[in-house]
């Protein structure tokens, strides 16, 4: 790896020396070219993506976890707008049960981020809160869905 950082540098030197006698129109492309390359060099010195402030290993939890399977989420919204939406009786009742330990804002809240696909800023301005409260009222909502998952029966995933 350092052979190929060391190979990466020295064409990078390269190019800014050549910007030094190219002309305007290849001084376009060889800035081009080294941006790409000092972008490669950082990303491979660090290990990450460049411009990104934390590694996937250091995301948020709720980056990280959703204690419902979204896809199964937005099959159950759908479901009231469509006749098949690809999921059982049996997922339909354990959603059914995990939303029921939420208030009806929470719900409404829940579905409409998790279930409809709604940015969270989107769903502030629709109830005329803060992104903020949108933040910690789902926060709320994945620590209730996770108890509930927890300790109901019939919450849990069923044995193959």
């Amino acid at each position: 790896m350092q052979n190929l950082v060391q190979e990466y540098k020295q064409s990078l030197k390269w190019v800014e020396e050549a910007k030094d006698t190219a002309s305007d129109e290849d001084k376009v492309y060889l800035g081009s070219m080294a941006s790409d390359l000092r972008y490669a060099l950082e990303w491979m010195q660090t290990g990450r993506r460049p411009g990104h402030r934390r590694g996937i290993e250091r995301r948020a939890a709720y980056q990280i976890e959703q204690p419902l399977d979204p896809l199964v989420m937005q099959s159950f919204v759908a479901e009231s707008t469509t006749s098949h939406t690809g999921i059982t009786e049996y997922e339909k009742e354990s959603i059914k049960e995990a939303l029921s330990n939420l208030t009806d804002r929470e719900r409404e809240i829940y579905i409409l981020i998790r279930g409809q696909c709604f940015s969270r800023q989107d769903a502030a301005k629709m109830l005329g809160v803060k992104k903020g409260t949108i933040n910690k009222i789902l926060t709320r909502c994945d620590e209730k869905i996770k108890i509930k998952k927890s300790t109901s029966l019939f919450c849990q995933p069923l044995a193959n």
